[in-house]
């Protein structure tokens, strides 16, 4: 006898759920629903393996239980992917692979050692991050979210943050460049903090916001991530030139700045 198939409608009753798994569908057997449900509540249960993005079970309440077909099920478990020129989120997921390519490239000329590479393939990174991260996400996706999404304010101001740390070290390395250095830790710094923000917004930040998007506004933020792929001018990477003084200025403005922060421990510590 074959086990009957359950489709249950679901909210996580964490009280600080703010990732996907906040609500949804899932397909169960009775007989996996039935392990599952431990609490004196019978509409509360467990949440299966992987299903919670925070990485433990957490207590789901069933909202709606109903019976299903296997080929229903199938259909469910294997929805039809939103291509990416129709989908905005969809897009910029795609779009974090280019980033990702380009990221690589930084990553080969760190291994040679090649200098000149490295002013290239670091201006070619800083230019899909602008593409990407200034424009399509802070200038459309963003203001678009302003008042529809829960905690929205505060996520985007996480993602914001992000944003500014891995320009603002990708600019002080080119920096370092200028004079012939190759700065490791600044570059690594900027590069697993760019890998780290990949991973929040593909797993959680788009998962998140995704569902409140609706098809008027992905058409209309289609259209101006589109208008923006064909109007976005790269920025030339320059020549990379050895300037004494702005090497000093540099060096200068590197040496009161440790200074400075070396005062606000002292300060901090008596």
């Amino acid at each position: 006898m074959s086990d009957v198939m359950l489709k249950i409608k679901y909210t996580c009753l964490h009280p600080s759920c703010v990732v996907h798994c906040k609500e949804g569908e899932l397909f169960l057997s009775e007989s996996e629903f039935g392990k599952l449900s431990c609490y004196e509540d019978k509409t509360a249960f467990k949440s299966p393996k992987n299903v919670c993005r925070m990485g433990f079970s957490q207590q789901f309440k069933a909202l709606n239980i109903e019976t299903t077909e296997d080929a229903k099920i199938e259909s469910h478990a294997q929805p039809e992917k939103k291509r990416p020129e129709n989908d905005p989120i969809v897009h910029l997921i795609e779009e974090h692979k280019k980033v990702l390519e380009k990221l690589e490239r930084v990553e080969a000329d760190l291994i040679k050692r090649d200098i000149e590479g490295l002013w290239l393939s670091t201006a070619d990174l800083d230019n899909i991050i602008h593409l990407h991260g200034a424009i399509k996400e802070e200038e459309i996706l963003f203001p678009a979210l302003k008042g529809l999404v829960p905690f929205g304010e505060g996520l985007v101001a996480c993602i914001n943050e992000d944003h500014r740390e891995i320009v603002s070290l990708l600019y002080s390395f080119r920096e370092a460049l200028k004079d012939g250095n190759i700065n490791d830790k600044v570059i690594g710094s900027s590069l697993v903090a760019l890998k780290s923000h990949i991973r929040k917004e593909d797993n959680e930040f788009f998962e998140f916001v995704k569902k409140y998007i609706n098809d008027e506004m992905r058409e209309m933020l289609m259209a101006k991530m589109g208008h923006a792929d064909k109007t976005f001018v790269p920025k030339d990477p320059g020549q990379r030139r050895y300037d004494e003084k702005e090497a000093a200025e540099r060096a200068n403005f590197h040496r009161k700045t440790l200074e400075s922060r070396e005062i606000a421990c002292d300060t901090c510590c008596h």
